[in-house]
């Protein structure tokens, strides 16, 4: 049995269309969606409705979700893609498959290498080669996911193992990614801030006071690790826009 899991707060009726339209009887869809978009969605033998409360995310409902898996493959739609495009998810042969993107010119490419070896030195893994906004899991992988607590982060980081992957080109834009812009911002700005006081105070201090080794040496691992907090607090900003918060935790079902 393929297991569709589907998180819905949002384009009800686009959502509801989507999942009529499907045909198969070797799917199960799991509709998770809000208080708001119940009413859009029957129970039946081939779709199972869950409600969670309103203002709930899509990865938190993914991970609710992950809970009622039955044994089969695992497709996690964070967008709406059409019959055929699912098909192809469907039938794809290798363990892990995402949405096709497209592919950078050699600069870029070759920044963007740079950058994925930073993240995998600095948080020990990777990204997928692909969009994430649609994730399949093979029968093989999809045992490993079933006994994992956050479905949400398996499948848009890349921390598999062994795994082969391949990507399937979709007609919609990307899903939105999940994070919080306020806080983000305001971490980023501060750490630079800090940064950039740390580097107007070293030259205060020593325009009035007399260079000496220890002070120097001082001044230096304040410099020092005020870059590496900015270096991280940067890489920490681009991981959140490229993939979303890290992690999130279950929504809670609506009583």
């Amino acid at each position: 049995m393929n297991n569709i899991i589907l998180p819905v707060i949002s384009d009800y009726e686009k959502a509801q269309e989507f999942v009529k339209s499907i045909k198969r009887k070797d799917c199960v869809f799991l509709v998770g969606t809000t208080k708001s978009g119940e009413k859009f969605f029957k129970n039946s033998k081939y779709v199972k409705v869950f409600v969670f409360k309103e203002r709930s995310k899509k990865e938190e409902i993914i991970n609710s979700l992950s809970q009622n898996i039955e044994n089969g493959k695992i497709i996690v739609l964070r967008k709406l893609i059409n019959a055929g495009e699912l098909d192809k998810f469907i039938s794809s042969s290798t363990d892990i498959t995402v949405c096709a993107t497209k592919k950078l010119n050699k600069f870029c490419q070759f920044f963007y290498n740079i950058w994925q070896k930073i993240i995998r030195l600095m948080f020990d893994f990777s990204f997928f080669e692909g969009d994430v906004s649609v994730v399949a899991l093979s029968e093989n992988a999809s045992m490993v996911a079933k006994n994992l607590n956050n479905l949400s982060y398996a499948t848009r980081i890349n921390r598999w193992k062994g795994m082969t992957q391949s990507a399937v080109e979709t007609s919609s834009k990307p899903a939105k990614k999940e994070y919080d812009k306020v806080k983000l911002n305001v971490m980023l700005v501060g750490w630079i801030l800090l940064f950039i006081a740390i580097i107007a105070s070293t030259v205060v201090y020593f325009v009035f006071e007399k260079a000496s080794f220890l002070a120097g040496f001082l001044w230096a691992c304040a410099i020092f690790i005020g870059l590496l907090s900015v270096i991280i607090s940067i890489n920490v900003y681009l991981l959140n826009i490229k993939t979303g918060k890290r992690l999130f935790k279950k929504a809670e079902k609506e009583e």
